[in-house]
């Protein structure tokens, strides 16, 4: 979810950077590797993602029941090792479908804030960037799969979680320590300023899973600017 603030009993999508994809296999006996041909990879790639479709699909047309790996290969018509070749557990291909909307999430992050022209516009654009996850329907739709129970007890979630919050957290206090050397943030006190506009953010975030019929981007996004536009001194 986006690097959005936490709060116990239920996390929020998008807070984790560094989705991998080895050029190499291990082999079953894991004796040694093999180099794996342009074509296989891209064969296996596309495999990769279609079983992470299939599993969003599944979890969120499953609502409170767990989904399994054999309802996920059904769906793919995939075998078991096609699965295996991928993911060693349900709990890892989960992780994997996190990480990569994590990432894509943060590079937004990144883009936004580099490309603002003063630190306000970079701290709007930043709140704006966490908000769009939960405002645009499809994302919406990927951010309720990400921040439910099912995903959310994977073995390794809280620690793959609250890394990504650091991660994400990452270019907001650049912007704050910046905005305070120029005079922009004044009152700024970035490391912990930054936790606390995450954690207003996420609130955002987690009415807008909750209840649709909430704010719209628009007044998060202003609410949320000016009240730290107030204690940063702006």
């Amino acid at each position: 979810m986006g690097p959005v603030g936490a709060r116990p009993g239920m996390k929020t999508p998008f807070a984790y950077c560094g989705s991998r994809m080895s050029s190499e296999l291990t082999s079953p006996t894991g004796v040694r590797a093999r180099t794996v041909s342009p074509a296989r990879m891209a064969k296996y790639r596309a495999e990769k993602e279609a079983i992470m479709r299939a599993a969003y699909d599944l979890i969120q047309r499953n609502g409170s029941k767990e989904t399994s790996v054999h309802d996920v290969l059904r769906e793919t018509g995939y075998s078991t090792r096609a699965f295996y070749r991928h993911f060693r557990s349900k709990d890892e291909l989960v992780l994997e479908m996190y990480r990569v909307d994590s990432d894509r999430v943060a590079e937004a992050l990144v883009a936004a804030v580099a490309s603002a022209p003063t630190p306000i516009d970079a701290l709007e654009a930043w709140i704006d960037q966490n908000l769009a996850v939960v405002y645009d329907g499809r994302r919406l739709r990927h951010a309720a799969v990400l921040a439910s129970p099912e995903v959310a007890s994977a073995d390794g979630y809280t620690e793959a979680y609250l890394t990504g919050l650091e991660a994400h957290r990452a270019p907001l206090v650049e912007l704050l320590r910046e905005g305070r050397q120029s005079g922009a943030f004044p009152y700024a006190e970035p490391e912990a300023d930054a936790v606390a506009i995450q954690a207003v953010v996420g609130a955002h975030v987690r009415n807008r899973l909750l209840h649709a019929d909430g704010l719209t981007r628009a007044e998060a996004r202003a609410h949320t600017l000016a009240l730290f536009r107030r204690a940063l001194g702006a």
